[in-house]
């Protein structure tokens, strides 16, 4: 059931209402109100709640409508509620019936068909269980889309941030947004999917160098090459000389002592080239004999292979492996910089190993020079590893350059490639930790699923039309209808008759003609509050499962059809899970507020006694401009007595000893002041009833503390302040009717006393 309306905001004249002045709503609920307080913009509400849909009038309208079931329905999820409501409004009326045309039709359920109703039971039941899981899966569907939805702005928002500080100068990635996000997560589904595309902090590092749009020139390099051919050939020869001798008069000593044989080869020469016959050293004779065997240890064989040697040596030395001039490592792009000077130091060390075994080779040779009959010398081959790396060396810088070259020559290519893999790096990084594939084949899992499920509830829907349709039968609506118009009316000559072409009720008079619009108010009122509570019954809808709302079912246009419109609403309502009762007229609040009291009276009697059914409430608006409404408890005094007459003394009573009064209530004393005189005076002076002056004149007549001064001021008070047709252009105007009200008041229940003091008496004993 409806427990309260907490708060109605931006509601027509219901501009700000809380619930702070009213109890909960109880099973039985009467609203008393004059016309314009707001009644049926209140029955609005509920019809809005039974339609599931705001109202279009009130697009900016706040509610929150507490229920038992812990859930308020407000404007959000006004579309989700399962209350079975229906409501009587002057908007129902309007939408079912056409008083120049047709009557909607009434689908009243066959009593003879049991198994088929049976069935239909069952389907319902099942309908409601499904389309609730339905709406609540398509809610929790929504909810997880929105999730994923709000992820991707919050995750491109991200890397947009991160793609910027790559480059500043590329719209796509300055621009970057949710689109282009989920652009990326399509075109790379696989991608992030798994780790594959994941950096690691050197690699996006170095991507990010890649990225950035500072184009260098190209580079041209000169790299030196190994020919291991030529070193093993070398290798050959080298060794062969090594232990290559001549044959000559060896002389022992010179054999052992090289630094001998060198001091004495060169001595010999210097003797020859100046043809000394002495010894220029010791300056003795040098005997013949001496020099012939001198001669004979330095033959011409030996010194053609001495010479053979020393071209040896003089090509050894220009094997050398020399540093060649390469670029400068700032020449090239930040990620090849690393590369590039790890070659460079890789190269430089294979250099120095290489020029240290020529070295080895150059020492052994010099060895063999210096003594060439010496044939015990021998020489390593030139290491494979080091001629390895030296070439690998060359080729890495090589490759480093080609591969500066390369992005230099396809500079915009390259650039993208890089950032285009940044970007998916990042995009696969948010997509792990949120786990959006997870989410995503689960809103497509569960959404086919509910798509399934609302296949079926649209193939039972068609399964219960077409029962219900088997069951349905307008003419018995018809029937039904017209029974209870002839009971409410008191005769039968309107009807409804079914028109199976227009699928709707013609409104027939005297069997024979249509209405066409020609119905008074009364009838009119009739007709659709019949109409109203016969399509309670529609397609066996149960009355103990219905909250229903009547607005004002009487008019001052039918004011002979209130019992018969008490009694209808009484007899088929009754059983109602939940009724409101909105009214302005008096006479018909007392005819259902004596039903409601009845019912509580009935639960006070109860051992142990139970809380009233039934709970009373006042729709008031305030007189300042723009008017606003609220409801609240109803006056005690509204549900004791038994007139408007004791309702209207007993409020304006209450004002004459207030200390202070409100501007609100200040307007209202004088409307309630206007309206008691003249139902007072009405009674008293019945030939006067229709003249306001006439009547006040009359009861002047005897009396003493009353005179034409104090009637004049009572009188103008009222006027101005109650029906005045002039608009106040005077600041002090409310001031005076505020300090005025009092005093007016009192003076009227002074006259009223002098008029009727036993009246006065009554009235005030009762009131108090």
């Amino acid at each position: 059931m409806i427990k309260s309306i907490g708060s109605l905001k931006n509601f027509g004249i219901f501009s700000n209402h809380s619930n702070s002045g009213a109890k909960d709503f109880g099973r039985l609920n009467l609203f008393y109100g004059w016309n314009g307080s707001g009644k049926s913009t209140l029955s609005s509400l509920f019809r809005s709640i039974e339609n599931r849909s705001l109202v279009n009038k009130f697009p900016e309208a706040e509610f929150s409508i507490e229920v038992d079931d812990g859930v308020p329905i407000n404007q959000n999820n006004i579309n989700t509620t399962n209350l079975n409501v229906y409501t009587f409004n002057a908007e129902f009326i309007e939408e079912n019936i056409s008083w120049n045309s047709l009557v909607k039709s009434i689908l009243l359920v066959d009593k003879e068909k049991i198994d088929e109703r049976k069935k239909l039971e069952e389907l319902k039941k099942n309908q409601e269980a499904d389309i609730g899981a339905y709406e609540k899966e398509n809610v929790a569907i929504g909810q997880l889309t929105d999730t994923v939805s709000k992820f991707g702005t919050a995750s491109a928002k991200r890397m947009k941030t991160s793609l910027q500080a790559i480059d500043t100068t590329d719209n796509y990635y300055l621009n970057y947004n949710k689109t282009k996000f989920q652009q990326c997560i399509s075109n790379n589904v696989d991608q992030t999917k798994n780790d594959s595309s994941l950096l690691n902090e050197r690699d996006i590092v170095e991507l990010t160098n890649v990225a950035k749009p500072n184009k260098k020139s190209l580079i041209t390099v000169n790299i030196q090459t190994i020919n291991n051919e030529t070193f093993s050939k070398a290798h050959a020869r080298l060794s062969d000389l090594l232990v290559t001798s001549v044959v000559s008069q060896s002389i022992k000593r010179l054999i052992s002592n090289d630094d001998i044989k060198s001091w004495v080869e060169t001595g010999l020469e210097l003797h020859k080239k100046h043809d000394s016959s002495t010894c220029e050293f010791c300056g003795s004779e040098i005997l013949q004999n001496r020099i012939a065997a001198l001669e004979g240890h330095f033959n011409d064989e030996y010194k053609s292979f001495k010479s053979r040697l020393q071209s040896a040596v003089d090509w050894l030395a220009k094997q050398y492996l020399q540093d060649i001039p390469l670029p400068l490592v700032t020449e090239l792009y930040d990620e090849f910089k690393v590369e590039y000077q790890e070659a460079c130091s890789k190269l430089s060390s294979s250099v120095t190993a290489v020029n240290e075994e020529i070295q080895l080779w150059q020492k052994t040779l010099e060895k063999k020079v210096a003594n060439p009959l010496d044939t015990n010398l021998s020489v390593e081959v030139i290491s494979e590893s080091s001629s390895v790396a030296f070439t690998a060396a060359s080729t890495a810088i090589k490759t480093v350059i080609d591969k500066h070259n390369h992005k230099s020559q396809n500079f915009q290519e390259e650039t993208a490639k890089a950032k285009k893999t940044l970007e998916v790096h990042f995009a696969t990084a948010e997509v792990k930790e949120f786990g959006y594939h997870e989410k995503q084949l689960d809103i497509t899992n569960r959404t086919e699923k509910n798509k399934e499920l609302n296949q079926i509830v649209a193939t039972r829907r068609n399964e219960i039309q077409a029962i219900e349709d088997s069951l349905s039968n307008e003419g018995v609506g018809a029937e039904k209808f017209n029974e209870s118009l002839h009971k409410f009316l008191g005769r039968s000559e309107l009807t409804l008759k079914f028109n199976q072409v227009q699928k709707g009720y013609e409104i027939i008079r005297n069997d024979s003609h249509k209405v066409n619009g020609r119905l008074s108010e009364g009838e009119k009122t009739a007709i659709a509050f019949v109409y109203f509570i016969t399509k309670l019954k529609e397609n066996d809808n149960r009355l103990e499962d219905t909250i229903v709302v009547v607005d004002d079912p009487v008019s001052s246009f039918d004011s002979n059809h209130l019992f018969h419109s008490y009694s209808f609403l009484r007899s088929n309502c009754d059983k109602a899970k939940q009724l409101f009762v909105l009214t302005h007229n008096f006479t018909y609040f007392k005819l259902i507020r004596d039903w409601f009291e009845g019912v509580n009276r009935n639960r006070r009697r109860k051992i142990p006694p139970k809380d009233p059914a039934a709970l009373f409430y006042t729709i008031e608006a305030t007189t300042a401009i723009p008017r606003q409404s609220t409801f609240k408890d109803s006056d005690q005094s509204l549900i004791n007595y038994n007139s408007e007459y004791h309702y209207i003394f007993s409020r304006l009573f209450k004002y004459k000893d207030s200390q202070a009064l409100s501007r609100d209530d200040a307007f209202l004393t004088a409307n309630l002041a206007r309206k008691l005189l003249e139902s007072f005076f009405s009674f008293k002076f019945p030939k006067h009833r229709n003249d306001i002056a006439q009547l006040m004149s009359c009861g002047l007549n005897g009396c003493v503390n009353t005179d034409e001064a104090v009637k004049e001021k009572i009188y103008r008070f009222i006027n101005k302040y109650s029906h005045s047709v002039v608009i106040e252009v005077n600041e002090d105007s409310s001031e005076n009717l505020v300090g005025e009200s009092q005093n007016v008041i009192g003076d009227i229940f002074t006259w009223i006393e002098e008029v009727d003091g036993i009246h006065f008496n009554e009235m005030v004993s009762i009131v108090s």
